[in-house]
Order: C-alpha cells, then sequence, then structure tokens
C-alpha cells in the first residue's frame, strides 16, 4: 500500500530523520505537558521521546507534579479488576491489565501465593511454608508489572525470642497476623542510593500478652523488633480479649492506625520512634457507635478521621480534624467538621485513601463497585461530596486498591 502524500513543509516523527532536540531541551518540553495520559501518548510517538520520557530522572521530576491514580483493585483470588469509564484512569488501568502478570506465574508456585498488601506497585504476598503456623509463613515482594519477585528471610528465631516474655514456639502462637508495607520516609530516600527499589515489610503479632512488630527493610536486608508495652498497659480496655481485633489499616504522617473492636481506641504505631501508643476515639452520644474509622493528611498539620456512625434511624459518615502535637503526638481531642447521611446502614466500607479522595466499596448488594469522595485540605471548605464516578465490577470483599502510573512511565520498583 503506498504510504499517504505528506503536506509540503511537514515531515513524520518516524522518518530517519528525526527532530533533532537535545535531550535536555526536549525534557524541558515535554515536563510542560497538562497531564501524565498527554506524557505517555508523547513517549509513544518516536525513539527520542521515549528515550527521555522513560530517564529515572525524567520520572522522578513527572512523578512530583503528577502524583499517582487510582487505576483498580487487585484481590487473592480475583485478579485485577482495572478502572472502567467514565474513571479518567481507565485507559491506563487498561493499559496495566494488558502488560503484568497479575496471576504471578514467575514465581515459584504461584498458585499457592496469598496477596496480602499492595504499594506503589508491589505486591506482599505470602504462602504457608510447612508446619509451624505463622511462624513458618513465606513472604514475597513482587512487581507483577515487570515480573521481579524477591523472597524474604524469615524472621531470625532469637529475634523473635528476644520480644516474648517466655519461650514458646512461633511469633504469634494464635495464629492472628497481619503483614504489610510500610512508605519509605523522605530521610530514607535520601540516604538509599536505590530508594525507587527500596522497601519496607512490617509484621505484626498479636500476642496473648502484647503485640510484636517486626519490620524488615530492603535496604539492610535484615528484620528488626520493637514490642508493646502489656495489652492492659496500653489501655485498661485491653484487658478484654474482644477488643484487641485490629480493625482496618490506616496512614498518615508516619503513623499507622487501627480501630481497635469495641473498645473506643485507636492503636497508632509510630514509624520513626517504633513504639505503640493508644488515641481515644471522639466521644459519641448514648446509641450512636463508630462502626468503623479511616485516618487521613488533612494538611496545617492536621489529621482527619472519616468515621462510619450507626445509630437507631440514620447511617452517616462523618469527618472530625486533631492536631498533631510536639512529637508526633495526637491530641486528646477531636473537632467534628462535615457529615453525609448515607443511604444504605450495610451498603458502603472503606477500601483506603489515594491522594485527596477516600474510597468506598459499595456492596454487592447495591452496586458492585466504588465511590470516590473528595475532601479538601482547606480549613474553610467543609462540605463533602461524593465524586459521581463509579468503578464497577468490584465484587471480592477485601480488595487492594492499584495506585500507580500507566505502563509507558512506570519503572521497575523491586
Amino acid at each position: 500500500m503506498a504510504s499517504p502524500a505528506r503536506r509540503p513543509g511537514y515531515r513524520r516523527l518516524d522518518d530517519a530523520q528525526e527532530l533533532a532536540l537535545p535531550d535536555d531541551l526536549l525534557a524541558e518540553v515535554l515536563i510542560r505537558l497538562p497531564s501524565l495520559a498527554d506524557l505517555g501518548r508523547a513517549s509513544a510517538a518516536c525513539a527520542s521521546f521515549r528515550r527521555v520520557a522513560t530517564d529515572p530522572a525524567f520520572l522522578r521530576r513527572a512523578r512530583a507534579l503528577h502524583p499517582p491514580s487510582l487505576l483498580g483493585f487487585c484481590a487473592s483470588p480475583g485478579g485485577f479488576h482495572p478502572a472502567e469509564p467514565p474513571h479518567p484512569s481507565a485507559p491506563a488501568a487498561r493499559a496495566v491489565l494488558r502488560a503484568a502478570d497479575f496471576g504471578f506465574s514467575f514465581l515459584p508456585s504461584p498458585l499457592s501465593w496469598v496477596v496480602r498488601d499492595v504499594l506503589d506497585g508491589r505486591f506482599l504476598l505470602d504462602r504457608d511454608g510447612g508446619e509451624g503456623g505463622a511462624a513458618l509463613r513465606i513472604l514475597a515482594v513482587c512487581d507483577p508489572l515487570f515480573r521481579r519477585y524477591t523472597l524474604l528471610p524469615q524472621i531470625p528465631e532469637d529475634l523473635a525470642a528476644s520480644v516474648r516474655r517466655r519461650p514458646r514456639r512461633g511469633v504469634a502462637p494464635n495464629g492472628r497476623f497481619d503483614t504489610f508495607f510500610a512508605p519509605i520516609g523522605e530521610e530514607e530516600r535520601a540516604a538509599a542510593a536505590m530508594a525507587e527499589t527500596s522497601f519496607k515489610v512490617i509484621w505484626i503479632a498479636q500476642c496473648p500478652d502484647k503485640l510484636v512488630a517486626f519490620v524488615f527493610s530492603s535496604v539492610t536486608g535484615q528484620w528488626r523488633a520493637t514490642a508493646s508495652p502489656c495489652w492492659g498497659d496500653l489501655s485498661p480496655a485491653f484487658s478484654r480479649p474482644a477488643c484487641r481485633s485490629l480493625l482496618r489499616r490506616s496512614y498518615a504522617y508516619g503513623c499507622f492506625y487501627w480501630m481497635m473492636g469495641d473498645s473506643g481506641n485507636l492503636l497508632v504505631l509510630d514509624m520513626c520512634k517504633m513504639n505503640f501508643s493508644v488515641v481515644k476515639l471522639p466521644s459519641s452520644p448514648p446509641g450512636r457507635d463508630i462502626v468503623e474509622c479511616a485516618i487521613v493528611e488533612a494538611g496545617e498539620g492536621k489529621i482527619g478521621m472519616f468515621a462510619f456512625c450507626n445509630c437507631i434511624d440514620i447511617y452517616a459518615l462523618e469527618l472530625y480534624s486533631t492536631t498533631m502535637q510536639n512529637e508526633g503526638r495526637v491530641a486528646s481531642k477531636w473537632s467534628f467538621e462535615s457529615a453525609i447521611l448515607m443511604p444504605s446502614r450495610d451498603g458502603f466500607r472503606v477500601l483506603g485513601v489515594t491522594g485527596k479522595e477516600l474510597c468506598l466499596q459499595v456492596s454487592p448488594i447495591c452496586v458492585s463497585g466504588c465511590y470516590l469522595l473528595e475532601f479538601s485540605t482547606n480549613p474553610s471548605c467543609k462540605k463533602l461530596e461524593f465524586v459521581r464516578r463509579v468503578i464497577r465490577g468490584v465484587r471480592t470483599s477485601l480488595p487492594f486498591m492499584y495506585v500507580g502510573y500507566p505502563p509507558s512511565l512506570s519503572s521497575p520498583s523491586i
């Protein structure tokens, strides 16, 4: 077939002689494109654009200007559920679905792995390592987009023994444990030679007398451990085992937060100091209970709390805020900011936070999918509104959010 006619004075980018712009000038042109979608299309236009757009230094600049987007949800089993139109990330999500291996066929014994967490394009997986329960589970961190993985070493027995009150086989003898990623801090990023491929993994073990946290760093290749005070010393409410259940995990300003059963408390793990503490939930009138909450970064040294509150006649999503005191401690008093009346008592649950949006799963008995709820860091803005973008097809009960960039603008995370 004859090539299409070319207008005088124009030439195609795939000609042998491409536009002769130095890479540094071309980078300045590309970095000014208004969106990641535009940058992705430009990087596919020719080899020169692709070379500049995939340079690690350029990618760091682009990511600093354009935060990652919610591309979909992952589950085990269930694979990857991409964002669908009208969500603006739908094209990038489809590209990720085509490019990545969410069946983990590149891992040994791929069908035996269970997804435990997803962060920055990395997946934390585990599988049974044989007899011994939680203590002998095998952990792996993998990048399904670039088909890379690494197996984590097991927690040394002498390290586990150092934080146990009495000799006992295994780090979580009652089987209650959780594993998840911890974000890399800015100081750690600056110090690590391979910051983009560095990661942290936390293993929380709920022992009968206390909590124990084991932290693995890919920079050192080693585990370290810290133990909480006894349950009763953390809070008198924890003297009842029923109040020790770690509910949905949140992260803000270097700390992890868990709502602890029906105790009226938040458990806090400060990653800088590596210690545990307890914060009281906002007080509620009789007959009105907080059944689920999520902690977010509200800006200006404040943290926010989205709380699902249940009472006789209404079901509401309420927003509270409090300030960070000296040494990173959370103030004890919460201030009420705003509320949204929910259309159903059991139709929504918190999935997590991405950027300045709260992600809520819609129960399969309603519309299968999720809503995004925008929240503002502007103190004068008290109103919350649902973003009218439904991501459908999320039918698993425990999906993990996949937040990232399209394959053309991604780099290996391991």
